[in-house]
């Protein structure tokens, strides 16, 4: 790094933004004229897409209050005592099927939900493993309708891939029965795509 000498420009450094990219030159100049620097160097500190997490705000209570009373009513076995006084293991397996399936489904209902950073889109998926997607592999975002439900249409968020025009990943855990609130998601989702990194 060069240093100050005098009052003359002695070195014009490169400036990495926010992504690594240069936006840039920074002027070192004498200590008189040291305001002009801190603006420069505050942008090289800029920090980078930060994590989000968006989820969906009626399944996550409606699954959590299922799975709160699935994990209640396991406890009901052993509540009297009588299942483990009698060792009935019929009933001390249902018990504790019962109970660590309610509490794992709690788990996985309060992770439900959409995780955006600077690499790309993670689906946290309820029934599955989640699946991340990077950025690169990202062409657009739109909102289509993906199910009928209760004979309501289900509107949600897709993600469709450069590779094949035909390739699309739905974000269920972001669907909506209202095409206008699904259309304000992939608003909020094309805009941290145009924010994002590039590859």
């Amino acid at each position: 790094m060069a240093s100050l000498s005098g009052g003359a420009v002695t070195a014009a450094d490169p400036c990495l933004g926010p992504y690594r990219q240069p936006v840039g030159p920074v002027i070192r100049r004498s200590s008189s004229n040291r305001a002009f620097l801190l603006p420069a160097l505050a942008i090289c500190n800029m920090p980078a897409m930060s994590r989000i997490v968006i989820r969906p705000r009626i399944q996550i209570p409606v699954l959590v209050v299922i799975f709160t009373l699935w994990t209640l009513l396991g406890t009901t076995y052993f509540t009297p005592g009588d299942v483990v006084a009698e060792r009935d293991w019929f009933g001390i397996v249902l018990g504790c099927v019962l109970l660590t399936s309610g509490v794992a489904g709690i788990w996985r209902a309060l992770r439900l939900g959409v995780v955006i950073d600077a690499g790309g889109v993670r689906v946290r998926r309820f029934d599955s493993r989640d699946k991340f997607t990077p950025w690169s592999a990202i062409q657009s975002v739109d909102c289509s309708q993906i199910d009928v439900r209760g004979g309501l249409p289900l509107y949600a968020p897709v993600l469709r891939l450069s590779d094949d025009s035909d390739a699309v990943i739905p974000l269920s855990a972001l669907g909506s029965y209202s095409r206008q609130g699904a259309e304000r998601k992939v608003e909020q989702l094309q805009r941290l795509k145009r924010d994002a990194p590039s590859s």
